[in-house]
């Protein structure tokens, strides 16, 4: 449960504002997606943080507010007051673990790969192939920066020590790519991606994609498993995913992962000031600006 508490994804160039009510991380480029990735504000103070936090992301040229909820990561009236005051949401998670052991050869979570091979990216080209299947799986995610690409390939060259802090300055960032067999180019397609990170001895596995046409034919799967196994030979014990409960949660508890926490995400549009509003959510938003705008 600690560990869950403790995973928190700072981008490359992002900002990362914290206090004792909350944890924000601001993308690098405007219009990108804001995150609280942790709030334990006092119910009497949960609507002033919340109209604040939008205030500030509206401020900082942010186009979209993803606010975590759940065990760990928010008291339970936070949910409530978010849909009141213009979230939607967007996923209902479980935080689920796998012990793979201290041992010389891995626990791995009982998955079958059907063969496909899964390569850890080593380039700035992997890269740019990777993101650019998660940008068609997740039509919100950020634009790859130059200096994401360095940042990466400096973590992925890097030595490895054995035992690494579990700080954000010593967490090792990975993306994989799953390939098929491309009989018409007589070669192999990617068609899948994931990321891990190794802080200490938690791996942390987020961000699993596959192209549409191409589901069903265990590229998932394989990805679980490789993300693993490379992960405890750079010495994690104990692998850790958010799965979404309607998807791939039931896969995973089946394979062997045990839940240990829920979570929830909610998602707000920040429209921008002079924008006419065009729908009951952007009405519902402009008010909540302009009702914080008369508390100042």
């Amino acid at each position: 449960m600690l560990e869950s508490e403790r995973w928190v994804h700072v981008p490359a160039t992002s900002i990362l504002t914290e206090n004792g009510e909350r944890l924000l991380v601001h993308p690098p480029s405007r219009r990108g997606t804001s995150r609280v990735w942790r709030s334990w504000p006092t119910r009497g103070r949960a609507v002033g943080l919340i109209l604040e936090t939008i205030e500030e992301v509206r401020e900082s040229g942010g186009g979209r507010l993803v606010w975590h909820t759940g065990d760990g990561a928010s008291p339970p009236f936070m949910d409530d007051l978010l849909s009141r005051h213009g979230f939607e949401k967007t996923e209902d998670l479980e935080v689920l673990a796998f012990e793979l052991g201290d041992d010389p050869r891995p626990r791995l979570p009982r998955l079958d790969g059907r063969d496909l091979r899964v390569d850890l990216v080593r380039d700035a080209a992997g890269l740019r192939e990777a993101h650019a299947i998660e940008s068609r799986v997740f039509p919100h995610s950020p634009e790859l920066t130059d200096p994401e690409i360095r940042d990466y390939l400096r973590g992925v060259e890097a030595p490895w020590s054995r035992k690494p802090e579990p700080d954000y300055a010593d967490a090792r960032t990975l993306r994989f790519l799953a390939f098929v067999s491309d009989p018409v180019n007589r070669g192999e397609r990617a068609v899948a991606t994931a990321g891990a990170q190794v802080v200490g001895e938690t791996v942390r596995l987020w961000g699993a994609g596959t192209l549409a046409e191409h589901r069903g034919q265990g590229a998932y799967r394989a990805l679980v498993v490789e993300r693993c196994r490379l992960a405890h030979a750079l010495c994690a014990t104990l692998a850790l995913t958010k799965a979404n409960t309607a998807t791939s949660a039931p896969l995973l508890r089946n394979a062997g992962f045990r839940p240990v926490a829920s979570e929830r995400r909610h998602a707000l549009q920040i429209p921008d000031e002079d924008r006419p509003t065009t729908s009951p959510t952007d009405h519902r938003q402009r008010n909540t600006f302009n009702h914080y705008k008369l508390r100042q």
